[in-house]
């Protein structure tokens, strides 16, 4: 049976804290960092190859170049495969960036089933090692593909004309309120947040919130 076409989902992140670098014997290497995915801190395993963890040093500045410097000293020695270089734990900081697009895709969900386990025991999941409570049934690791990142472009308009935007948004800020209104009407009727969300085609945070407020706005 040939294998389905996979077609990555792609996820913008704006904000990435690496707590450990772990290299192996292969040409790729793995962070176990923080990010923001749906307005909450998450912890996640994120995949890339030397390059592009070499962009990501750059991108971070001073302290990029640092750490650079510490994990060169680090490789230029023998050691194990893998090994855990721990940025927070070495330098009292993760190493933070921000201000760049970061695109990111999920090539897998890993679903394990971890048997009842000694809390003494050494080998403990992740995130419970990062003070998360244990999950004796079914632990989903957060695991994605770094595809490239780049710097954000950030909209700085140097005046606001009103009256121009007034103009400009009346049609899309009255069909922005029906969408609202179809949210609640869905609400109304028996499903729950997010479906009614869903089918009010509201699914992300910001059109929610710009239908709300376009719903206030017409009141």
């Amino acid at each position: 049976m040939d294998a389905q076409e996979y077609t990555p989902n792609y996820t913008q992140i704006n904000e990435l804290y690496i707590d450990t670098v772990v290299i192996d014997d292969t040409e790729f290497i793995t962070l176990w960092c923080f990010t923001v995915l749906d307005d909450e801190y998450k912890f996640v395993y994120l995949g890339c190859d030397f390059t592009q963890f070499n962009q990501i040093l750059i991108a971070a500045g001073e302290k990029g170049k640092e750490i650079a410097l510490h994990l060169a000293e680090t490789l230029d020695k023998p050691y194990d495969a893998p090994t855990l270089i721990p940025i927070k734990e070495d330098f009292d900081e993760y190493l933070e960036l921000t201000g760049h697009d970061i695109i990111v895709y999920e090539p897998l969900a890993l679903e394990d089933d971890f048997e009842e386990y000694d809390e003494e025991d050494e080998d403990l999941p992740i995130e419970q090692l990062f003070g998360g409570k244990p999950n004796k049934i079914r632990q989903k690791y957060l695991i994605y593909q770094l595809d490239k990142l780049y710097p954000s472009k950030v909209f700085e308009p140097e005046q606001l004309f009103k009256g121009d935007l007034a103009e400009c948004f009346e049609d899309d800020s009255l069909e922005l309120a029906q969408l609202y209104y179809d949210y609640l009407n869905a609400m109304e009727n028996g499903y729950g947040e997010a479906e009614a969300r869903q089918l009010a085609g509201l699914e992300r945070e910001i059109f929610f919130r710009m239908a709300r407020k376009a719903s206030e706005l017409w009141k």
